[in-house]
């Protein structure tokens, strides 16, 4: 027999589908504006032989344009997060939980400023990356489109991962990688319907990436034929090194995060600082500045001195670190990719590696997978990126080595991502799945019963007991004349104790429940609890809310089970 039509689900699909390929053609649109704008005020002050301002100190010259150029730039950051009134910066993280929250609600505010702090901080020599503010820009223009009243309902979870895949599949021109992304880090989960609109969208962003034109894809490599048996040892050693450069690395980050805290500074006083830092290390060492692309290529293509390499990957992790940390905005995947390759370059000067100059390219390009699968925690995304980057399916399995030994070190010793800890610091347990995330969110006041039995002081015990039994219950509660909780009264303490008061008849330490306590935690305190019901009562003025029951609290989850089961296999 066949399934009946749902007219309704069918409207809904198509809609989802239309959007997925609206919100991939914008996202497309404005990555390639905002990667060519970026670029081109970089390159036009930075690399600008009509501007150059030195200050010679004995033997040595300084270049002063980094400093002319950071340190206003820094400020003008802080000055947008000043006029916005915003509390920080928003990026991936914040997506990743807009997608698991059950509202999928991402502020319009946070996410179009944060894109234009980026902007300011990328073109003014921030040494950030570009990714993510294009990933929550993405994200945020999907959330915003589906909030609009003429849109059917539509599942935000996915629509959120269509502008994710759309970022992707734009930036990198690699649309598959883009698809893998929005599943693999963002949604965590696959459904027929997910897949459906994430395509649509990634595939509609690389159309109109290539249609337009504006930009072509920064890092598409030459692969170069190698036999596997020459690096498979300098492969084995690049997963370990690129799990302490990845770990290091977000540590850093997230330390450097909490010093304006430390320090009494105000958030958007804090990016001056990463001004300045940046200005003083560019006056003498201006290649850890800005997205480094056209380093991280010549890194890959060319044989550079030891000494160099490791100058770029220690100024990269300390510059991107004290940026990020400190408010002077952009993302952390091109930071990734670039400490990556250096360090693979790095691994290609070890003695023990072949001398053949083409196995260069690849530990590189492995290096780059490695370290960016562990801070963005997305190493099948790793994989099919250098796939489509490079055109070879060998380049793509060399790196599927150090990316698994370095996702396994990292997810066991730090965490999954960096967005992962910076949201399990802000006390989302991100890792254990939108049930748990649902759970703590649910807050217990929106299941109480108002509907309990009530007793006063003065009533007596006989009294009580009929009052109990005419309720059909076996619990009752004292309650004073302006709503107060006094106590809890079992019927079974009220029997043979008709000369008692009731008040000497309570129960002796009950449950009791906070009406702003979340269901996980009202789950985890009935493990102990024997009894009908939970008096819910505000602790802050000791106000009798109702009550809840263990029926009450097993159908909430029920409940919110089948909500989490309809997102992830709809």
């Amino acid at each position: 027999m066949f399934k009946k039509i749902n007219i309704k689900e069918i409207r809904e699909s198509l809609a989802l589908l239309v959007i997925a390929v609206v919100v991939g053609t914008i996202v497309s649109f404005v990555a390639q504006l905002f990667i060519i704008s970026a670029k081109n005020i970089y390159d036009f002050i930075f690399y600008n032989e009509n501007f150059i301002v030195t200050i010679d100190i004995g033997d040595l010259s300084l270049n002063l344009v980094p400093l002319m150029i950071c340190v206003p730039s820094s400020l003008l950051v802080g000055l947008l997060m000043y006029k916005l009134k915003l509390p920080r910066w928003f990026g991936p993280a914040d997506t990743i939980f807009a997608a698991h929250h059950h509202a999928g609600i991402l502020d319009l505010k946070g996410g179009f400023g944060s894109t234009l702090a980026s902007f300011i901080s990328i073109s003014g020599g921030a040494s950030v990356g570009i990714y993510g503010p294009l990933v929550h820009f993405g994200a945020t223009v999907s959330s915003y489109i589906r909030r609009q009243k003429f849109i059917p309902k539509i599942p935000h979870d996915i629509i959120i991962g269509s502008g994710v895949a759309a970022a992707i599949s734009a930036g990198f021109g690699a649309p598959l990688a883009g698809i893998i992304f929005a599943h693999e880090t963002v949604l965590r989960h696959f459904s027929m319907k997910a897949v459906a609109a994430l395509a649509i969208s990634s595939m509609a962003a690389n159309f109109s990436a290539t249609e337009i034109g504006i930009v072509s894809p920064p890092l598409l490599l030459t692969a170069i034929p190698f036999d596997m048996g020459d690096i498979i040892i300098s492969l084995g050693i690049v997963g370990p090194l690129a799990a302490i450069v990845a770990i290091l690395f977000m540590k850093l980050v997230l330390f450097t995060g909490t010093i304006p805290a430390k320090i009494n500074i105000k958030n958007w006083q804090a990016p001056i600082i990463a001004g300045f830092a940046c200005g003083i290390c560019g006056m003498v060492f201006s290649e850890v500045l800005g997205l480094g692309t056209d380093v991280l290529i010549s890194v890959i293509t060319s044989q550079l001195l030891f000494g160099y390499l490791f100058a770029l990957l220690l100024g990269k992790l300390i510059l991107t670190s004290i940026c990020v940390g400190f408010g002077f905005f952009g993302g952390l995947f091109s930071p990734a990719l670039f400490l990556g390759g250096v360090l693979g370059a790095i691994v290609f000067q070890l003695p023990f590696t072949s001398v053949n100059p083409d196995l260069l390219s690849v530990l590189a390009v492995s290096g780059m997978a490695a370290v960016s699968s562990s801070v963005i925690g997305a190493p099948l995304t790793a994989i099919i990126l250098v796939l489509e980057l490079t055109g070879s399916y060998e380049y793509a399995i060399a790196a599927t080595f150090p990316i698994v030994v370095c996702s396994f070190i990292t997810s066991r010793i730090f965490a999954n991502s960096v967005f992962d800890k910076q949201l399990i610091s802000r006390g989302v347990e991100i890792t254990k799945g939108r049930e748990q995330i649902r759970l703590n969110e649910a807050l217990i006041r929106n299941y109480v019963d108002n509907q309990y039995t009530k007793l006063k002081l003065t009533t007596s015990v006989e009294d009580a007991i009929k009052i109990l039994t005419k309720s059909n219950t076996t619990e009752g509660y004292i309650i004073s004349e302006e709503n107060k909780y006094i106590g809890k009264i079992s019927l079974l303490n009220l029997i043979n104790k008709k000369n008692s008061s009731l008040i000497n008849l309570i129960e002796k330490k009950p449950l009791i429940i906070d009406p702003n306590s979340n269901l996980i935690f009202v789950i985890k305190k009935l493990s102990k609890f024997v009894g009908e019901s939970i008096p819910i009562v505000n602790k802050k003025n000791n106000e009798m809310v109702g009550i809840i029951s263990e029926n009450d609290v097993l159908q909430a989850y029920l409940d919110i089970s089948e909500e989490i089961n309809q997102i992830e296999k709809h």
